[in-house]
This record gives C-alpha cells, structure tokens and sequence, in this order.
C-alpha cells in the first residue's frame, strides 16, 4: 500500500513541477506581448547605422586620387592601388582598387581617413 502512496506523491509532484514551467513560460510570452515591435518598413524606414558600421564598403572609384592614404593607414596593408602617372596633366591616373575581403578588419578606419582627406 505505501508504494502506491509515494508513487501517488511522486506523481503528484511531477504535476506540479510541469503546471510551475508551463506557467514561467506562459509568463515570459505574456512580458514579450507587451513590448512594441522592432520590425521596420524598409523601404519607407531606415536604420540610422553608427558612424563606425562595419558593413559594405563603399568605394568611388572616380573619386579616388590614388593618393595611397589608405594603403599607409590599414594596419595588414590589404588595399592595392594600382596607378599611373599622367605626365601631360601630371596627376594620378587609377588603375586599379582591390581590396582581399578575406581578411578585412579595419579597412573601413582607413577608408574613413581616406574619404575625409579626399573631400578637403
């Protein structure tokens, strides 16, 4: 008779314990129901990015001036620049930017500073 009685015990007390995590998870959905949503509308809204994203790297090709800046200032030295000089207007001429994403870090700091010097 006793075992039956612990078993009646035991089993009650799993019942419990079930209804008590049932109950925790009913409550942690009713806290997100009341929190606003945090989806946008893309094309009508947009995320204000920080300053310092490190996403895309955007780069002008006709606005580069080959001035190598960002090949000084990018601690692994991944950005090539390929020019040539124009002897008749003696300037610069662009050939070729290529940058090995593979090992990207901090290009977007040197293309910050390159950008900066670039608009002055």
């Amino acid at each position: 008779m006793f075992p039956m009685v612990t078993e009646f015990m035991n089993y009650g007390q799993q019942t419990v314990r079930a209804a008590r995590y049932i109950g925790q998870g009913f409550m942690i959905t009713l806290s997100h129901a009341n929190r606003l949503p945090v989806t946008i509308q893309y094309p009508y809204e947009k995320l204000i990015t920080s300053e310092r994203f490190r996403g895309r790297i955007h780069f002008e090709f006709d606005k580069c001036i080959a001035c190598e800046v960002c090949v000084r200032v990018c601690p692994i030295d991944l950005p090539v620049v390929d020019w040539k000089l124009e002897t008749d207007i003696r300037k610069k001429r662009l050939l070729n930017y290529s940058i090995d994403f593979g090992y990207v870090y901090f290009v977007v700091i040197a293309l910050s500073i390159v950008q900066q010097i670039a608009y002055q």
